[in-house]
């Protein structure tokens, strides 16, 4: 199976991103990611782990079973320049579609609701043109990576909601 199409399926990237944080039983897996049934999650964690996205970081015997506790691999959670480079515009076409489509599933999703309050939940989106030098496109960068950091360690509780907040950069084409 090719690295996008690992990575990039909707449940194995909530599993990839709880796992960002630090390694994680199944059960504390079940609880970040409480709407996966435990079947597909079992599967997905299969399917990471044979392709070497997660490993087991340890296993201990609790009642009988064993209890794993997986972490990411980070090399291979991720593209790399030289892999990205090494795609074809196809597919670069093909993953970034499915970005999109994962994205639309969320929104799909959440308009499903009853009670909306698009204000008050932060839901929106936005479409900016920046002129940038490259020095300041890396500092933004920088800037954006430093504010997402302050608030990545917050762990689900019955106070906070999942939001996705997803970037994209568009470089105009050189002429």
């Amino acid at each position: 199976m090719a690295k996008g199409d690992v990575i990039l399926h909707p449940v194995r990237m909530r599993i990839i991103q709880s796992l960002l944080k630090r390694s994680l039983t199944v059960q504390e897996l079940m609880e970040w990611l409480p709407d996966i049934p435990q079947a597909t999650l079992y599967r997905q964690l299969k399917v990471l782990t044979s392709n070497h996205v997660i490993y087991i970081s340890n296993e201990r015997k609790v009642r009988g079973t064993f209890e794993r506790t997986y972490s990411l691999n980070r090399d291979s959670a991720t593209f790399s320049t030289s892999e990205a480079h090494e795609l074809s515009k196809e597919e670069h076409m093909k993953y970034f579609m499915t970005y999109f489509t994962n994205l639309m599933q969320g929104v799909e999703e959440y308009l499903e609701g009853d009670e909306l309050d698009m204000e008050k939940d932060g839901f929106g989106y936005r479409h900016i043109d920046l002129f940038l030098d490259d020095e300041e496109l890396s500092n933004l960068k920088k800037d954006l990576v430093a504010v997402v950091k302050r608030y990545s360690d917050n762990e689900p509780n019955h106070k906070r909601r999942r939001r996705t907040f997803a970037t994209v950069f568009i470089p105009e084409r050189k002429k």
